[in-house]
């Protein structure tokens, strides 16, 4: 996304999973990456590095953040508000997501990146 794009109160505003229910319990796992905004889907995502035995790429996670989470512009920018209305975090922002990855059936949810699996939240922590 560009500079303009960011700015630009007229463009579309990224999309993001949500759950519809918080979980029943909270899953152990932990998500590091840079919140950005996948430009093929115009979704809110959590990249990351996944090591593979030819090396590393960067992979796109669609996280489904808890219910009441949203996305708004502040200060002229897209932001991740959390169910209090708080700027929780901004793309480009390194994160750390608590939860862990369930399929999209599994937690009732409609993937915002049309991805089978999603990273079910119940905690953000910028890094």
């Amino acid at each position: 996304m560009n500079r303009d794009a960011k700015q630009n109160p007229d463009a579309a505003m990224p999309g993001l999973t949500v759950q519809r229910e918080a979980p029943a319990v909270a899953l152990q796992s932990r998500l590091t990456g840079t919140l950005e905004i996948d430009a093929s889907t115009n979704c809110l995502v959590v990249r990351t590095a996944e090591g593979t035995p030819a090396g590393t790429r960067l992979v796109d996670v669609d996280v489904a953040w808890p219910p009441g989470w949203s996305v708004a512009l502040r200060d002229g920018t897209p932001g991740l508000i959390d169910a209090t209305g708080q700027l929780a975090a901004r793309p480009g922002d390194e994160v750390a997501v608590g939860g862990g990855f369930k399929d999209t059936t599994r937690v009732g949810v409609v993937s915002c990146t049309g991805q089978d699996w999603v990273f079910e939240a119940y905690r953000l922590t910028r890094t």
